[in-house]
């Protein structure tokens, strides 16, 4: 948000999160303590500060943090799948955009009950850990929103949890063969051939959104720098990597209903149908 936010901020907090936990896939009265759980990370995550910058309140970052336990193994070890979003307003309009949405289904951790949440950056925590680094990408993906590559103290944060767990060789952090990992996603986007995504990622939200509604023909004119940028990049893998998956993933439809009327989409088509095929159906009502 740095390069926007010029009137001096009053609150502390960044985050405004929404949590839900569903432990109902685990049978037993003994469980009920994770009722308690819901409460204590929202006030975790909204309470504390992440960054040096303050917030108003209105700035704070709308995002959301949805759990699903999924096994226990007695009454403190669990696997649990986690949901992490987060959005930010198009700017001249009264509409949202998703920033960042990822889906972790490969989350084992201990959590006891009467357990308190405390922030601690030098040592790895197989339950706390996990949701400061999701807290630090939100703010990673928001604050590159806002200026190019601004997000990259939080990724460096990020970064820095995920070599705490590598070091003790935790569940989940990075799976040989599987690219679908915490640490294939920071790695990803910490690395300078990923720099075209993250620029991309800027000027999508900052010079295409947010100037849509003043200047929707240079708007489509920059979107489509942004779909020729993001092709190159497809191209110098030749496929798809998780950190431009998570882009496509959340951005579909919403490229899809921008370009609806655009009169060279044709084009736009032809270049997303080629890295992004698994939402062709989707592109396909664009040109219909």
């Amino acid at each position: 948000m740095a390069a926007i936010a010029l009137a001096p901020r009053a609150g502390a907090q960044q985050l405004n999160c929404t949590v839900r936990v569903d432990y109902s896939a685990l049978t037993g009265n003994e469980f009920q303590f994770l009722g308690e759980l819901q409460e204590e990370i929202r006030r975790y995550l909204n309470d504390r500060s992440w960054a040096d910058d303050v917030f108003q309140d209105r700035e704070r970052i709308d995002c959301s943090f949805q759990i699903v336990f999924t096994l226990a193994d007695g009454l403190s070890r669990f696997e649990a799948q986690i949901v992490v979003g987060a959005s930010r307003p198009i700017y001249g309009t009264q509409q949202r955009t998703t920033v960042f949405l990822v889906q972790d289904d490969n989350w084992t951790f201990e959590y006891g009950q009467g357990r308190n949440l405390v922030y601690n950056p030098n040592s790895f925590d197989s339950f706390i850990s996990v949701i400061d680094f999701y807290a630090f990408l939100i703010l990673g993906y928001d604050y590159d929103t806002f200026d190019e590559l601004g997000g990259q103290e939080f990724f460096e944060e990020a970064r820095e949890i995920f070599e705490l767990g590598r070091g003790v060789n935790a569940e989940g952090w990075f799976i040989v063969g599987d690219e679908r990992t915490r640490g294939s996603l920071i790695t990803q986007l910490l690395d300078p051939r990923f720099d075209p995504l993250r620029r991309a990622h800027f000027q999508y939200h900052y010079g295409v959104l947010d100037h849509f509604a003043t200047d929707h023909e240079q708007a489509w004119d920059d979107a489509m720098v942004v779909i020729r940028n993001l092709n190159e990049l497809y191209n110098e893998f030749n496929t798809r990597r998780f950190a431009t998956d998570i882009f496509f993933s959340a951005k579909h439809q919403e490229i899809a209903d921008l370009f609806a009327d655009f009169p060279e989409r044709a084009d736009a088509y032809e270049l997303l149908i080629e890295m992004d095929t698994q939402h062709q159906t989707t592109y396909d009502e664009m040109v219909q």
